[in-house]
């Protein structure tokens, strides 16, 4: 049965049944695109009127203003733009040292401080601003605002359990508000030279 429904089927498809009738001619409708295009004139006379160069006046580069006046040059090094960055920072911890702020964001920005002192170490690690008293100063001011920061937040932890004991001393507020001074004053010392360099 299987059989004779496959010769049926085969019989039916190949037996020409479909379209029957003519297809309409479309190949007029379609010239423009197997023309090929015409010649056209050429707007030069002779292919040597196009290697002459051109007349260019040349630029005065020997005429200072010139130079400076067109290429704009930036006068400041990028040290002295990284400087500046640091020295944002440092006013905000003073800022925050003479407002009394709290633990966190002295810590935040004694986090920014020690992030740009160890951006600048890898940047001019071997460059000659590595030998400059303002680089030294940011280095150790960041060493000091790591240490500062570090007592503030673990006096946070262990005055509670150390207060009556000799450790204790180290987390008094005394000792912690003594540190701040400290660094305090060497905070303003860094931020006068880091404003003289500029």
């Amino acid at each position: 049965m299987k059989k004779i429904l496959g010769i049926l089927f085969c019989v039916f498809i190949f037996s020409g049944a479909g379209y029957k009738g003519t297809l309409p001619k479309i190949g007029p409708q379609f010239d423009y695109l197997k023309d090929d295009p015409a010649v056209t004139a050429p707007i030069y006379n002779s292919i040597d009127e196009l290697d002459e160069p051109p007349n260019y006046t040349k630029s005065p580069r020997s005429n200072k203003t010139y130079i400076d006046l067109i290429l704009k040059k930036d006068e400041t090094s990028p040290y002295i733009n990284d400087i500046n960055d640091v020295l944002f920072l440092l006013e905000k911890m003073k800022k925050c040292i003479e407002e009394q702020g709290d633990v966190q964001k002295f810590n935040a920005i004694a986090s920014s401080i020690i992030d740009h002192a160890d951006y600048l170490n890898e940047k001019y690690a071997y460059k000659p601003e590595k030998y400059y008293v303002t680089f030294k100063k940011i280095q150790e001011l960041a060493a000091q605002a790591r240490a500062v920061a570090t007592l503030r937040c673990e006096a946070q932890i262990y005055l509670k359990y150390l207060t009556y004991q000799n450790e204790g001393q180290v987390y008094s507020k005394e000792n912690i508000q003594r540190q701040i001074n400290y660094f305090s004053h060497e905070l303003n010392d860094t931020i006068q030279l880091l404003r003289d360099a500029n």
